[in-house]
């Protein structure tokens, strides 16, 4: 197994500390159990996934469902990788970033179809434009993969890496721009980040990558190893019919889907938990299909940056083999 990924420097947020899993005990039921590990705490990201569990989709295809919160974040990729877990959540670029360096993962769909991540700011600071970043701090969460996707925007506004003070504020992006620490903040995803400091009363806006010469990002995809794609592919495929069935449902019942994502998940905030799942709604996919041109470019544009050091096939980093075809 190559060696592993750096990671981040801080630790996961207090709730989290311990992995932690929603599932049915491996020795309580005769169907196999499939485990999913996810890439950050359990959040209305993930919602498709707690929405087909707890409507019985995964039991109607056999599988019991077992969903890992990591210690860490992008854990899930090494999970995968190494066999401890059957499927995992990552960002398409941590993806490609550790096929690169060998590790034997693939995208079997997308999980938020569009780019979410973005660099936010207050209104009334003193930011007004990607230009006003020289020397200011820029708050982020000390990810070596961020730093691709904030200097290709450094450099369409004029800047470098140098031209701005970076300060690691781990992930509490929200209060670093909130309390002073940092002018604006980079690895905040608007669909979480931007509705939180919202709630807070704050006034924020944020400006995306794909302004500024970053391809729009599969942000979160579902991966699992090659192992499980050679060796049990029923599983695989039966494994995506239930994630389809609850995409579909988070889609046309979203109400519904909100539902049981709540009552399955105790410590959730109700308020907050809502306001973020209706800003994430427009970020699920429509199908489970990848489209090849998308990851093309974004496997081009990591190679450009240095990021990776070949131009993999793609057929080694997604597949659609897996994604049911559309009922109509």
């Amino acid at each position: 197994m190559p060696k592993r990924p750096r990671r981040a420097k801080r630790s996961a947020p207090a709730s989290r500390k311990r992995r932690s899993t929603l599932h049915a005990s491996r020795f309580t039921t005769k169907r196999p159990l499939v485990t999913l590990a996810l890439e950050w705490f359990l959040n209305p990201d993930h919602l498709p996934f707690v929405a087909a569990k707890e409507a019985g989709y995964f039991r109607e295809e056999g599988l019991e469902l077992s969903i890992l919160v990591p210690t860490v974040p992008e854990e899930s990729l090494e999970l995968v990788a190494r066999g401890k877990a059957d499927f995992g959540v990552g960002e398409q670029t941590n993806l490609i970033k550790a096929r690169d360096q060998g590790w034997p993962l693939i995208s079997i769909a997308p999980l938020l179809a569009h780019t979410v991540v973005c660099l936010m700011y207050l209104k009334e600071g003193p930011i007004k434009r990607l230009e006003n970043l020289r020397h200011r701090r820029v708050g982020w969460p000390g990810l070596d993969i961020d730093l691709p996707i904030l200097g290709t925007m450094l450099e369409a506004a004029g800047l470098t890496h140098e031209d701005i003070l970076p300060v690691d504020v781990g992930f509490a992006l929200t209060d670093a721009l909130l309390t002073g620490k940092a002018d604006a903040v980079f690895g905040a995803f608007i669909n979480y980040e931007q509705v939180e400091a919202e709630a807070r009363g704050a006034s924020v806006e944020f400006i995306s990558p794909t302004q500024y010469n970053v391809p729009d990002l599969y942000q979160l995809v579902v991966m699992t190893s090659d192992r499980m794609v050679q060796r049990q592919a029923d599983v695989v495929r039966r494994f995506a019919r239930a994630l389809s069935r609850g995409v579909a449902m988070t889609q046309d019942r979203s109400e519904e889907a909100l539902g049981l994502y709540l009552k399955a998940n105790a410590m959730a905030d109700h308020t907050l938990s809502a306001s973020t799942f209706n800003a994430t709604l427009p970020y699920f996919p429509k199908t489970l299909r990848q489209d090849a041109a998308r990851w093309k470019a974004v496997r081009d544009w990591l190679y450009g940056r240095g990021v990776i050091t070949s131009k993999m096939p793609l057929d080694r980093l997604f597949t659609n083999r897996f994604a049911p075809k559309p009922s109509y």
